[in-house]
């Protein structure tokens, strides 16, 4: 998950420094208090990030994003915190964007109260909109949701059948982008992404596309890695991922970029194959491979 963090005051900036230092994917924006630089800010990457998190007075926070909500479906999880690190605050998109969780992940790192107020969550029931994206499902019509979650509310039995209300829980594309060293083998690689499956509790069966720099289109172990999961390959030239890089905001690695032309191979070739995506997994290093995973929501 990629997190943006809005910050105007000093002691705010202390408070991004501690997630900052605990969570991966951090990309921290100071406007001071200039609220026209920062609602430009929050415009250009409210579409660009898993997560907004605003270190400001939750009226802000709501101003500032307003124009943009769209649905629980696809808006991003947006979390505040007060700039002395009391109250951290799930505003929106709790399940499926997952701002609860990570609301209760920040509490722990600041020592702060967390405020989670869906009433699933403070009735310790499992949300059925939560549950599938946990494990990477669509759920669809976004009505049944509700009338779902009041059942689970009441009580009552949900049953994995078809009823009155029906909620399709559609699998989402898993794609993996892949940078490597020249010359890496298939076992290499192989062991890397099964390492990345486990952590977001995937099996390497679950991916759906590959994602690579077409310089790295004769890369023996990448291509016989593609051919052993029977997946198909993208490749993008370094212009285009250097506009996705530019888009997103993300972090680049200096010797990468001198050495290709463009510093961030996996999570930009993993972007750009789809139109909306989330991250399950940030760029992630292991043994001469960077990977990033990211589900595929539109």
């Amino acid at each position: 998950m990629r997190k943006a963090l809005f910050v105007i005051t000093d002691n705010g900036i202390k408070i991004a420094e501690k997630i900052s230092k605990c969570l991966e994917g951090c990309t921290t924006f100071i406007k001071g208090k200039d609220f026209k630089k920062l609602r430009e800010a929050v415009d250009n990457n409210f579409k660009n990030f898993d997560a907004l998190i605003f270190i400001t007075a939750t009226g802000i926070a709501i101003r500032m994003i307003a124009p943009h909500i769209v649905s629980k479906l696809s808006d991003p999880a947006v979390i505040v915190c007060d700039e002395l690190g009391q109250h951290v605050i799930s505003l929106l998109s709790g399940h499926v964007g997952g701002a609860n969780d990570l609301t209760l992940q920040i509490a722990k790192i600041i020592n702060a109260e967390p405020v989670i107020t869906t009433a699933t969550d403070i009735n310790k029931k499992i949300a059925v909109d939560s549950f599938a994206s946990k494990l990477g499902l669509k759920p669809e019509p976004k009505d049944a949701i509700k009338i779902i979650n009041s059942a689970i509310l009441k009580g009552e039995p949900v049953y994995i059948t078809v009823g009155e209300t029906v909620l399709n829980l559609t699998p989402l594309k898993l794609i993996v982008g892949i940078g490597c060293k020249r010359g890496t083998s298939k076992e290499t690689i192989t062991t890397a992404v099964n390492a990345a499956c486990e952590k977001i509790n995937q099996s390497i069966e679950r991916i759906n596309l590959i994602a690579s720099v077409d310089i790295k289109s004769d890369e023996v172990g990448l291509i016989e890695f593609a051919k052993l999961i029977n997946r198909d390959i993208k490749f993008f030239d370094v212009e285009t991922l250097r506009r996705v890089v530019d888009k997103y905001n993300l972090t680049e690695s200096e010797f990468v970029k001198n050495t290709i032309g463009v510093g961030n191979v996996c999570e930009a070739s993993a972007l750009a194959c789809v139109e909306r995506g989330k991250f399950a997994l940030t760029k992630t290093k292991f043994d001469g491979v960077t990977i990033a995973l990211l589900w595929q929501n539109a």
